[in-house]
């Protein structure tokens, strides 16, 4: 019981928090998951603010008093009874933890995982920011100053209101979240950031360069892809083949050289129709094709007129996949054109964002 006095009389203020666009659901179970360092704790946070802290119980699986004692089910139970708790927070919880969930007028679940809980569970999975919630962050500075900046600083929501160096944030991130085997892993996973690859692939490269077993790196890879730190994009020209992303591009350009100004750019693209859940295959190298037969082409700085000479030369492709309209996502360039009944427009990514919204 005097672990539960702890977290019962802990403070859990917080001194500042960004609202994001995402809210705690108003049912009486739900599963808050994403990958690490996503902000679910500051949204929990901040939500147990409604209530009278006499009235909730967060338990942090992550706090140090841990390490050398254990919590029953049974004991939260009865102190949840003793003390007429209504919210009960359990953050970075683990599925194994407790045979069964302790009984409370609401519980929330805090997790980087997705479980499969009974049917009376909502589910959030809260993302790391997309663009329009980094330029909300920001208290000064025009479209373009903004967008440069979220190149730059990526799409963890501490960077998008530190003004500490990044380097020092991703250091502190990396070691906070992962052992040393995991951070050895997410260096070749940063290596192959854009590229289609397979999971053996990464084993022959991983173990060429630190000793890891065929089991282990399997195992690793499988808990980053249910993390979100990493996501598989099937392809539609070669279903077979599949393209790596990592979910940081900020963060995949600190952890390896061989992330060039395009790569980050195709990863950014593609990373934001991620989040706004649009549904999509990557087209060969060329680009992304969503289900609605739009193609969506990384371009940063090409011309209107290189463009075009490639639209002609693919065209037949285009037609075969009854692509309806290109758009052509660039850094600061605007241009139409049409060849056929096939529409191309290129904007900048800021300007393409919005579209992304309507749809």
């Amino acid at each position: 019981m005097e672990l539960l006095e702890y977290f019962y009389d802990r403070n859990n203020s917080i001194s500042t928090y960004h609202q994001r666009k995402f809210n705690i659901p108003q049912k009486d179970k739900i599963l808050v998951y994403g990958s690490p360092a996503s902000g679910k704790s500051s949204l929990v946070l901040d939500y147990m603010m409604h209530y009278d802290p006499e009235d909730v119980l967060y338990i942090d699986f992550l706090d140090p008093k841990f390490q050398f004692r254990d919590m029953m089910e049974e004991d939260v139970e009865g102190f949840i009874q003793a003390n007429k708790i209504e919210l009960l927070i359990l953050d970075h919880y683990q599925h194994e933890y407790f045979e069964f969930l302790p009984s409370a007028k609401k519980i929330i679940i805090v997790s980087d995982r997705f479980y499969n809980y009974e049917a009376s569970f909502e589910n959030l999975e809260l993302p790391l920011l997309d663009y329009e919630e980094f330029f909300s962050f920001q208290k000064r500075g025009s479209e373009t100053q903004i967008f440069n900046l979220f190149l730059r600083q990526g799409t963890l929501p501490a960077l998008a209101i530190q003004s500490v160096p990044k380097e020092q944030l991703f250091q502190n991130f990396i070691q906070s979240h992962f052992n040393e085997s995991e951070q050895k892993l997410l260096n070749v996973l940063a290596h192959f950031n854009g590229a289609t690859i397979t999971t053996f692939q990464l084993y022959t490269y991983a173990k060429e360069r630190y000793k890891i077993s065929k089991d282990l790196i399997y195992k690793q890879i499988q808990i980053f892809n249910e993390k979100r730190i990493i996501t598989f994009i099937s392809d539609k020209i070669n279903p077979s083949q599949k393209k790596l992303l990592f979910f940081d591009f900020a963060l995949a350009k600190y952890l390896t050289l061989t992330q060039s100004f395009p790569k980050q750019f195709d990863t950014m693209v593609a990373l934001s129709l991620i989040k706004h859940k649009i549904e999509f295959n990557s087209f060969g190298t060329i680009g992304y094709l969503t289900k609605i037969h739009q193609l969506i082409i990384p371009a940063p700085f090409q011309t209107e007129e290189s463009l075009w000479k490639k639209a002609h030369g693919r065209f037949a492709h285009y037609k075969k996949n009854h692509i309806q309209k290109v758009y052509i996502v660039t850094v600061t360039n605007h241009y139409e054109f049409k060849i056929e009944n096939i529409e191309f427009e290129a904007l900048p990514f800021y300007e393409w964002i919005i579209i992304n919204n309507e749809n």
